[in-house]
Formats: structure tokens, C-alpha cells, sequence
């Protein structure tokens, strides 16, 4: 089966390459099938190597960057060829000016982020889990692009990839008093609340919001609307094998964005 690579309109440009992957295209096997971009679930390495490698060729790029994601509000630049998997440490978000390093973040129901700034040709990749997005990683990674490249957020471009949505996410009293307290209007972000205090939680919808509230014209900003539990035989789903009892056995898609 070959690549099925998922893109924004909004990106497709021809000093640019981005993409958010699917499943399809791999040589993983069993729940990891096929295209896994994730090592740290008991996949074979080899086997991620492949894929990795196939998705690389397919967009052009030099190299692929890693971060070893930690549910946090780090950014990084990367400004050098990496040298290995992970090259970048621990950060969430990565951003880089250098044409050719394709910079990835993985995700398996987390919300990926891709920024591009036209003007001073610098582009970002967030990955924006719940606890992240708590801690307004879009802000800190936009606040980056600013102090590093000289961004203006009128001037960004954001694409949301596909994430698990409001309907197949329920989430405790702990995390909805953490976005009531991070967010002054949680209309649309915790929807259908419970009598247990929990409620169903929309990331990819508080993401936009905050891509908004950092100075991101709303027109300059796509979403896509796959859910990831949803949508089993096209996306990973870490919920989704979790409900299964397979809980730290699932392959992960990866954003993936890139300066030609």
C-alpha cells in the first residue's frame, strides 16, 4: 500500500513541504501497521527506520528531526543536521530557518501543530497534549519564532492535524479544572459535562484558540476534522488500544513540516 500523506491547503506552497501521515504506507506489523513514525512502543526499530525513511524520500527532505516528547512547554531550535533519532532532547516543539531538516512531531491522539511564517521563512512543529496545552505551548513556541526569526503572528500560517475529538475523549474533574483555570471561556472546548465533574474535551479546538489569542489570524489557520479514535483503519489511536486493553501497544502518526 502506498503513502497516504494528509495535507493543509494552506501550506502547499512551493518553498515548502509539509505533511501529517496515516497508517498507510509501512512495513510495521500487527498493531503497529503499517506506518508507525514512533519508537518507543515496542515496534521494531528497523522497521521505523523504514518508515521514517520512506516518508522522508517521499517529501524531499534531508533529514528528519526528532524531540523526545514530554508533555511539556519546551521549544527548541534546531539549527544543525541531526545525528540520530532524538537529536534535538526534550522538547515539544522544535523550530528551525535551515532549509532541508524536516522537523516532527508525533502523536497518537495529541494535537500536531505546524507553523510556517512566509516572510522570514521559519516554520515550527508542536506537539500539544492536553497537560501542553495547559501550559500554552503554541504561545511559548510563537514567542520563540518572534525572539529567534523576527516573526510577526499576523504573518503565520498554522495547520492542525488530526486529533482525537470531543466525542471519544472524556477526561476527569482534575483536567477540566485545569483548562477552566487556563482558558477565561471553556465554551466549546469542555462540552457534554457529566455529573462525575468530567466532561468531553476538545485539545484541537483550545489549540486554535490559542493560535487565535497569540495573533494568528483565524483565516490563516486549518484544522482537520479526523478523529484519530475514530477513524481506526486510517490513524492511531493511544485511547483507542487503551479501551482495547492494550494499553503502551500502538503505533503513532507523526506532522512533519520542512524548508525547501
Amino acid at each position: 500500500m502506498s503513502l497516504d500523506l494528509l495535507t493543509s491547503p494552506l501550506l502547499k506552497r512551493d518553498d515548502l513541504v509539509h505533511a501529517f501521515t496515516t497508517r498507510a504506507g509501512g512495513v510495521s506489523e500487527g498493531p503497529y501497521a503499517s506506518l508507525n513514525m514512533t519508537r518507543s512502543r515496542g515496534d521494531s526499530a528497523e522497521h521505523v527506520a523504514t518508515n521514517r525513511e520512506r516518508v522522508r524520500q517521499a517529501l524531499g527532505l534531508d533529514y528528519l528531526a526528532f524531540a523526545i516528547q514530554v508533555h511539556g512547554k519546551a521549544v527548541v531550535r534546531v539549527d544543525d543536521a541531526p545525528k540520530g533519532d532524538q537529536a534535538a532532547g526534550e522538547a515539544d516543539a522544535m523550530i528551525t530557518d535551515r532549509p532541508g531538516i524536516g522537523l516532527v512531531c508525533q502523536t497518537a491522539d495529541c494535537t500536531p501543530i505546524l507553523l510556517f511564517d512566509p516572510k522570514c521563512r521559519a516554520i515550527a512543529a508542536i506537539h500539544s497534549g492536553w497537560r501542553s496545552t495547559v501550559q500554552n505551548i503554541v504561545t511559548e513556541t510563537i514567542t520563540a519564532m518572534q525572539r529567534e526569526y523576527g516573526s510577526d503572528p499576523a504573518d503565520l500560517i498554522a495547520a492542525i492535524g488530526p486529533s482525537i475529538s470531543a466525542a471519544n475523549y472524556r477526561v476527569g474533574p482534575e483536567v477540566v479544572a485545569q483548562f477552566e483555570a487556563a482558558f477565561a471561556d471553556t465554551a466549546g472546548i469542555l462540552v457534554v459535562r457529566d455529573e462525575e465533574g468530567g466532561a468531553r474535551l476538545d485539545v484541537g479546538e483550545a489549540c486554535r484558540r490559542q493560535l487565535i489569542g497569540a495573533g494568528i489570524p483565524a483565516s490563516q489557520i486549518e484544522r482537520s476534522p479526523l478523529c484519530t479514535y475514530a477513524e481506526e483503519s486510517r490513524l492511531f489511536s493511544a485511547r483507542r488500544s487503551h479501551h482495547r486493553g492494550q494499553s503502551g501497544v500502538f503505533g503513532g502518526q507523526a506532522g512533519i513540516i520542512g524548508l525547501r
